[in-house]
């Protein structure tokens, strides 16, 4: 049997799903596009990942020949209803998150592949779905995910250097979308899918829940427009994935339950994300969510943008405390989110918030909201 088969094999057994070989030549058409659309992707081009770095793989590793492409299906379990809407099925599956499946199943194969006498290399940063459809384990679909036959769009890519020249696999060159088909784009609130396979990172709701405001080169706020649009992406967001019909009849399958999930998702509602301490943090939401959010803050304000488009009675007195955390980015959010929940409880919360507060960003906050309410 060939090094090939044994590779593709031994990927299989230990849980990937598709395996794929392609050429470790530049992706030179990523390398234009990080150039063209410069202004959207800086922030992960040049600086947070260094993404321009990873358009030559021999940059990643010198003696480079070969790419290989693992694809892992991470949807196979039902997603418990509290979380349905509000967190992305990717981070649901903990692929990020150091100590879980997917991390493990990747050393696995590494050490695999090291025992076989082949020397590899990975980043953070890979052009994993360009090297996804140049291997012809999937193919791009309109919202610019990868699709891969049978499965859908609902996969994490691994993308590894390997020193050894292997056969590279046929890559298709097919549609996975229907012909016309502008489902993706039109549901997109935000606007972040502008054309097909076009998307500005910068405008959708997933990086809003993480990048704005972490990350350096990115905008600091998350503009009061776009919080409504959110609605109740808490961490995520699947809208443009749901609604193809290339992934219909993966939504439709039934799964066995993820007793995970189950666990944690009376422990993750939103009042308690919203009051979260160091300790619940580090312990339960951190590992949950690796891999992008350093700080609790971040999180906290996601909670109360969710809590303010649901504009329930109930969470106003989750408000109400959150008007006396430490952090100001959290007093504002959970402000903004009081005036979206009319009423006069909210009215006297913030009022009363107004004379006690010093921060000029929380009193401008606060002063729109009651506003809103008095309109």
């Amino acid at each position: 049997m060939s090094l090939k088969q044994d590779i593709k094999e031994y990927a299989l057994d230990i849980g990937f799903d598709r395996v794929g070989f392609t050429t470790a030549e530049p992706f030179d058409l990523l390398g234009q596009e990080l150039e063209q659309r410069s202004q959207m992707y800086d922030w992960v081009g040049k600086n947070l990942l260094q993404l321009e770095n990873s358009v030559h793989p021999q940059n990643i590793l010198p003696s480079g020949k070969t790419v290989l492409v693992l694809l892992w299906d991470y949807l196979k379990r039902k997603i418990p209803p509290e979380f349905e809407g509000k967190v992305g099925k990717a981070y649901l599956a903990r692929p990020y998150s150091r100590k879980r499946i997917l991390p493990t199943m990747i050393k696995l194969m590494r050490e695999f592949l090291q025992r076989e006498g082949l020397e590899t290399e990975m980043r953070p940063a890979m052009p994993d779905r360009q090297a996804a459809a140049r291997s012809g384990v999937g193919v791009f679909g309109r919202n610019t995910f990868i699709y891969a036959p049978e499965i859908g769009s609902y996969v994490a890519v691994v993308s590894m250097v390997l020193d050894k020249e292997l056969e590279a696999d046929r890559c298709s060159l097919q549609d996975s979308c229907p012909t016309d088909c502008r489902k993706c784009i039109d549901a997109c609130p935000t606007g972040a899918l502008y054309e097909p396979y076009r998307m500005n990172p910068l405008q959708c709701i997933s990086f809003h829940t993480y990048g704005t405001g972490n990350f350096p080169m990115v905008p600091s706020e998350i503009p009061p427009e776009t919080r409504e649009q959110m609605g109740t992406w808490f961490y995520g967001c699947d809208i443009c994935q749901d609604v193809c019909p290339s992934n219909q009849k993966k939504l439709k399958q039934e799964y066995p339950p993820d007793l995970f999930l189950e666990e944690m998702a009376p422990q993750f509602s939103l009042p308690n994300l919203l009051k979260m301490d160091d300790d619940f943090y580090f312990r339960k939401v951190q590992p949950f969510f690796y891999g992008y959010i350093w700080d609790k803050k971040i999180l906290q304000r996601n909670a109360a943008i969710v809590l303010g488009n649901m504009q329930d009675q109930s969470s106003v007195p989750h408000l109400q405390e959150a008007m006396e955390n430490p952090e100001e980015l959290v007093r504002r959010h959970a402000g903004w989110a009081l005036g979206k929940i009319v009423g006069k409880k909210s009215y006297q919360i913030l009022e009363k918030s107004l004379q006690q507060e010093t921060s000029p960003q929380v009193i401008e906050e606060i002063k729109m909201a009651l506003e809103k309410i008095h309109c």
